[in-house]
């Protein structure tokens, strides 16, 4: 099957989703518009809302009861489209991977092989060479891993405590009470860490960041948190557990694909990007964790000269440094 195909392509997903949207209710123009958004591009509002709304793509009809509104013109919402041959295929290579394993039991594992089977792997894990990744990365495939990975699952996902026994750095052992709001990844250090509250006598307490593998025990406590224990946990999850005051500001010359390259590296990231006519050049305002400064300072050099830092002054200052320090170490100390 082609990589990229009209009928799977995320523009008839849009339609399909302002469909299915627009069979249980009418919808306005504000509605259809965070639907291409969060479906396609955001540019995508442009190109397709006109065609829908002014009859080029008889699929909509404006509402006679909400005026500004539209209406299906189809009597059903539209049903999901099967996964294609890709698809499958994506799907039996990404089961191989041991962090995705992490997520599912052995038996929720065994049901997806299962259903997976005729379909070749799109590709092997043998088949990527991690240049830019330090060697000492989690062990994933450790039982002791697995089982307390699927302990602060269930705690995330049902809202317990946990009981954390925890190695610190000079290998003395820690016990204590944790309300886990997130699970945050490292590509750079191939590692998992595990954003929690401690809790002590039934209050949330400091805001603290632990390392997977340093986990000695981990179980469920039976409790369930309270709903201003609940309420305090939303403040945190999916934020930066401490969000730098300022983003790190890059001008990006595009050679060498650098702006693709940039976008696709940093794709994790929030960013704002934006053209300067006159230099010719992007800006890219990056925001970033302050637990990930060193991970992004290594990624932003790795591109070279191709990008700059202009901003802020300390960041800037620790790519001098560095580069400086990778220049002494190959030629010696510059007078």
């Amino acid at each position: 099957m082609e990589l990229f195909n009209e009928i799977y392509s995320c523009y008839y997903h849009t339609v399909r989703h302002i469909l299915a949207e627009a069979a249980g209710h009418s919808v306005n123009m504000k509605e259809m518009e965070q639907i291409c958004k969060n479906q396609a591009f955001q540019e995508t509002a442009l190109a397709v809302l006109p065609k829908l709304t002014k009859g080029e793509w008889p699929l909509l009809f404006p509402s006679k009861e909400h005026p500004g509104c539209y209406e299906s013109a189809l009597h059903f919402s539209p049903p999901e489209l099967p996964l294609t041959a890709l698809q499958m295929s994506w799907l039996a290579a990404l089961i191989h991977d041991p962090r995705f394993r992490l997520f599912f039991t052995d038996e929720e594992l065994k049901t997806l092989s299962e259903s997976l089977k005729g379909f070749e792997p799109l590709y092997q894990q043998e088949n990527f060479y991690y240049y830019d990744r330090f060697c000492d990365g989690d062990s994933y495939a450790s039982p002791s891993y697995r089982e307390h990975f699927q302990a602060i699952l269930k705690a995330l996902r049902e809202h317990h405590i946990l009981f954390i026994g925890y190695e610190g750095k000079k290998g003395i052992c820690h016990s204590f009470e944790v309300i886990p709001y997130q699970l945050q990844y490292s590509s750079k250090d191939d590692k998992f860490r595990l954003c929690c509250l401690q809790y002590r006598r039934g209050r949330c307490g400091l805001n603290t960041i632990l390392n997977l593998e340093r986990i000695r025990d981990c179980r469920v406590s039976p409790d369930l948190l309270s709903d201003s224990d609940i309420q305090t946990l939303s403040c945190y999850r999916f934020l930066p557990v401490r969000k730098a005051k300022e983003p790190v500001l890059l001008k990006i010359t595009g050679e060498r694909n650098s702006l693709e390259r940039c976008m696709l590296h940093f794709a994790s990231y929030e960013k704002h990007t934006e053209y300067h006519e006159e230099g010719k050049y992007w800006l890219c305002s990056i925001y970033y964790d302050t637990a990930d400064e060193t991970e992004l300072l290594i990624d932003i050099l790795s591109f070279g000269p191709v990008i700059e830092v202009l901003g802020p002054g300390h960041f800037r200052s620790m790519v001098k440094n560095r580069v400086k320090r990778q220049h002494e170490l190959l030629y010696g100390t510059v007078e």
